[in-house]
């Protein structure tokens, strides 16, 4: 949810400006009183803390280090990471009826199958919120490509 509310360009990455409303309003959560100038310094703290490639932003796995580890599910799917190739077979696979997203059953059955290709164990508490997790992500119950791919990608989308 958080990634959506600040991804406010929805280009896939957070950039600082970004970033700077993400810590202002955990901030004011807080009750931590802040100027300007510490907002910025805040801002670029967290960019050089988090962003691995230096690329100025945060992509979804570096944002989800800022997450605490039992809220964090994309932990879960480091050494599950695709290519593009088995990304793009993927989705069109669990796409069934064609319409260019996938729902909350055609992600069950991808999550499922995920999980039984990694040969890692998965209860249905832990389905459910996994799903719940990952529809976050998405539109209105539909999750396009660019989103899912965030989750599931070693390359983020361009």
């Amino acid at each position: 949810q958080a990634w959506r509310r600040y991804d406010t360009d929805r280009s896939g990455y957070i950039e600082a400006n970004e970033l700077k409303g993400f810590l202002s309003d955990l901030l004011k959560k807080a009750n931590r009183p802040y100027d300007e100038p510490k907002l910025q310094e805040y801002t670029q703290t967290i960019l050089r803390m988090f962003d691995m490639n230096g690329d100025g932003k945060l992509g979804l796995s570096e944002m989800s280090r800022l997450l605490p580890v039992q809220e964090n599910f994309l932990l879960k799917f480091q050494g599950m990471k695709l290519s593009s190739d088995e990304f793009n077979a993927i989705f069109a696979f669990y796409d069934k009826d064609g319409n260019g997203f996938i729902d909350e059953n055609e992600l069950d059955a991808l999550l499922k199958d995920l999980y039984e290709k990694n040969k890692k164990e998965m209860n249905i508490q832990q389905l459910t919120n996994y799903r719940k997790s990952i529809m976050n992500l998405s539109d209105g119950g539909k999750l396009y490509r660019k989103e899912l791919e965030m989750v599931l990608c070693n390359e983020p989308p361009m």
